[in-house]
């Protein structure tokens, strides 16, 4: 491991010699910045070469399994249940599905390479941070202290057991790990399969967010915001309006802060309970989340859908966008849903598919309630505006 005084002292001489001219352009945002190989664009690259080199191959791999090799487990389930005596479309108990394919050599290839290619780069990533956690914690430590933007961290709050597993097969999980933020930012890109480098999911996912028919935005909440993409995203639509970003994990938040500051984002971000925000009654122009409600149990995501009840404004927009428990059941849907809730460590996504009515409650909490869901789509958005 580095010390942490050398490896600064290295990376402030890289900089120094122009090894990124981005890099450069960007040091005064922070005060100490840990970026030896510089950045392009939003994106700081990864700190070796043989890391980028293999990151680079395992996105690629994530590309081929959700293509090729997705599209072949998917044709082969449909001809298994059709063997079976089931139709494409029919709704059929969980063991039922599991009988089906549990031990077909197509389905389980699929899902063997899928959970090997993301636990290799989360070892990758978690090996290559903790190498050198003198100098990334150095830099975490140092961007809290500084703008724009602000981050407030609860050291007493007493963190729920639901969050304490390893979401995604995150070595820590998000709250357990000091890099948790940098696993889960270059994991998730790989899992983007090199789409969102420059936060273009998010971007479009802020771009798509309804406002108010009335009033300026003046005040955004990004709930669950992980690393901040959303709520930098939010900022970026509305410049001028103050955005907020809550999140239990303190890891993910003290890389959400140092990343804002790093771009120039002036976001303001919070450590507390989704379901008791500690904000204002009324405080909220726009509430926004981003795969937040299949990562909680069906207990918190009914209380966190009041608690956004009360802390968004009459007139004001609730806008959850998260995997879409009306998607049309079949049999190998049914099956793929219980393998990300079995092997990517999803425990709460079974109980967001089958025991939240999240329209029933969203018109519990005071909303009006536009149900944007489709049967057969995966992702759903569903929009609710608060009544007086």
């Amino acid at each position: 491991m580095f010390n942490r005084r050398s490896i600064l002292q290295s990376a402030a001489a890289a900089l120094a010699a122009g090894t990124s001219t981005e890099a450069q352009a960007k040091s005064h945002l922070l005060p100490v910045d840990v970026a030896p190989r510089g950045s392009v664009g939003k994106l700081e690259r990864l700190p070796s070469v043989d890391l980028e080199s293999k990151h680079d191959f395992l996105t690629g791999m994530m590309a081929f399994i959700n293509s090729d090799v997705s599209k072949a487990q998917r044709e082969r389930m449909v001809v298994l249940a059709k063997q079976a005596g089931y139709a494409e479309n029919q709704d059929v108990p969980l063991e039922v599905a599991q009988k089906l394919y549990d031990n077909d050599p197509v389905v389980g290839t699929r899902t063997r390479m899928w959970n090997s290619s993301h636990n290799h780069e989360h070892y990758l990533l978690d090996e290559a941070f903790h190498a050198n956690a003198d100098a990334y914690l150095a830099e975490m430590e140092a961007a809290e202290k500084v703008g724009p933007g602000s981050l407030k961290l609860d050291p007493a709050l007493k963190i729920p057991e639901y969050t304490r597993y390893e979401i995604h097969q995150q070595p820590g999980g998000y709250c357990g790990n000091a890099f948790a933020g940098h696993i889960y930012h270059y994991a998730t890109n790989q899992f983007y399969r090199g789409a969102n480098d420059q936060d273009e999911r998010h971007s479009g996912y802020a771009a798509g967010c309804p406002v108010p028919a009335k009033g300026e935005v003046k005040r955004i909440l990004d709930l669950g915001c992980g690393i901040g993409q959303l709520a930098t995203a939010m900022k970026a639509r509305f410049p001028n309006a103050e955005v907020h970003a809550l999140d239990v994990a303190a890891p993910m938040l003290r890389y959400a802060h140092m990343r804002a500051v790093d771009i120039g984002s002036e976001v303001h971000f919070k450590q507390a309970l989704a379901e008791a925000t500690g904000y204002p009654d009324g405080h909220f122009d726009v509430v926004i989340s981003y795969i937040l409600f299949h990562e909680v149990t069906a207990e918190a995501a009914r209380k966190i859908i009041a608690e956004m009840g009360r802390i968004t404004r009459p007139g004001g927009v609730f806008y959850p966008m998260d995997f879409n428990p009306v998607t049309a059941p079949s049999p190998g849907r049914i099956y793929s849903t219980w393998l990300d809730h079995r092997y990517n460590t999803e425990p709460w996504r079974l109980q967001w598919t089958q025991q939240v009515d999240v329209a029933a409650e969203m018109r519990k909490a005071g909303f009006n309630v536009d149900d944007q869901r489709a049967p057969g789509q995966t992702f759903g958005k569903i929009l609710a505006v608060k009544t007086a």
